[in-house]
C-alpha cells in the first residue's frame, strides 16, 4: 500500500518507549523477569530516536515517550536520561508514579519529577495494580495533577464496568485533570460490546482522550501479523463516538514492531483510516494535532 500523496504528511507519535538497557533497570526487559514473551527478544536492544523510520511519506514532527521502566524507584532518573538524548523534533515525557505508595512519599517523588516538566505521569492499572486505580488515595493524587496541570495517562481494561465509573468520576469530579487512555482501553474481540459501551460513555467527558495504539498487545509479545479487519472495527466504533479532537494515533514503539515495521504501521492507519472515509483534516487531527494540543506540543512548536 502506498501513501497517495505529493508531499509527507506530518505525524506527532504520543506514545514511544526510547531506551537504553545499561543507562537503566528495565526489569520487566530482562529474560529472568516477567512477562514471560515468546519473542521478547526483540525488546532486548536499546532503541533510540534514530530507530523511528517513519518512510517516505510521513514526516516524524512531534513525538511522546511513555515511561519504560527505566527505575521504578526513582523516576526522574529516566527523565534525566531523556534529557541527555539528541531529540531534533519537538518531544514531552510521561513519567512514571508509583500510585500505591504512602501520600506523603508520593508527594516527595512528584516535586522531584516536576524539575523535568513533565507532560503526564503513568501507573499501569492492569492485573493486581488495578486496584490502585480504586483507592481513596487516587483523588488525592488526581487533585495534584490537576493542580500541575500534569496528564494523568490511564491503562486498563476499559471492558470492567467499575473501571469505567472510575474514570468517569475522575473526569466529572477534576474537570481541570486531563485523563489520556492508553491503547484504546485494551479493547479485545470477546469483550467488545462492553468496551464498545465503556468507550461511549467516556467520550463524553471532553477532558477525557483515548490513544489508538497496542494492537500488538493481544498477542503476547509473538510476532504477528495485524488484524486489519478487527483494527477497523475498532476504528469505526471510536470514530462514531469521539470528537476528533480527542483520539490520536499512536505507535507503542517499539512494541509495534512484533507486527512489523514502523512505517507499514503508520500506513496501514492511514489506509484503514481513509477506508472508512476519514478525509484530510480528519487525518491530520488523529494523527498529529490531538497530540500537539494535549501534550502541549503545538507550543514547542
Amino acid at each position: 500500500m502506498s501513501v497517495n500523496t505529493a508531499k509527507r504528511l506530518q505525524i506527532v507519535d504520543p506514545h514511544l518507549h526510547l531506551w537504553q538497557l545499561r543507562a537503566g533497570h528495565y526489569h520487566w526487559l530482562r529474560p529472568e523477569n516477567a512477562p514471560y514473551w515468546q519473542d521478547k527478544a526483540l525488546l532486548q536492544q536499546d532503541y533510540s530516536v534514530e530507530a523511528l523510520e517513519p518512510g517516505p511519506h510521513f514526516q516524524l514532527a512531534g513525538l511522546v515517550h511513555i515511561e519504560a521502566g527505566f527505575d521504578n524507584s526513582a523516576p526522574q532518573r529516566e527523565l534525566a536520561w531523556l534529557a541527555g538524548q539528541q531529540i531534533a523534533c519537538p518531544h514531552r515525557a510521561v513519567a512514571f508514579l508509583d500510585c500505591s505508595q504512602p501520600l506523603k512519599q508520593l508527594q516527595v517523588n512528584l516535586q522531584r519529577l516536576l524539575a523535568f516538566r513533565p507532560a503526564g505521569v503513568r501507573h499501569i492499572f492492569e492485573g493486581d495494580d488495578e486496584r490502585w486505580l480504586h483507592t481513596p488515595q487516587l483523588e488525592h493524587i488526581a487533585s495534584m495533577l490537576a493542580q500541575h496541570r500534569l496528564i494523568l495517562e490511564v491503562q486498563c481494561q476499559l471492558a470492567t464496568e467499575k473501571n469505567v465509573a472510575k474514570i468517569a468520576q475522575l473526569a466529572e469530579q477534576f474537570p481541570d485533570l486531563a485523563l489520556v487512555i492508553n491503547h484504546a482501553g485494551l479493547v479485545q474481540p470477546e469483550h467488545f460490546q462492553a468496551w464498545q459501551q465503556a468507550s461511549q460513555i467516556l467520550a463524553a467527558f471532553p477532558n477525557i482522550a483515548l490513544k489508538l495504539s497496542g494492537f500488538e498487545m493481544l498477542h503476547a509479545g509473538r510476532y504477528s501479523l495485524p488484524d486489519q479487519t478487527w483494527q477497523q472495527r475498532v476504528f469505526a466504533a471510536v470514530l462514531n463516538h469521539w470528537q476528533p479532537s480527542q483520539l490520536m494515533l499512536a505507535s507503542n514503539f517499539p512494541l509495534c514492531l512484533f507486527q512489523g515495521s514502523y512505517q507499514h504501521l503508520w500506513q496501514r492507519y492511514y489506509q484503514l483510516l481513509t477506508g472508512l472515509g476519514l478525509d484530510a483534516s480528519g487525518w491530520q487531527q488523529l494523527s498529529a494535532d490531538t497530540a500537539r494540543q494535549w501534550y502541549g506540543l503545538d507550543v514547542l512548536s
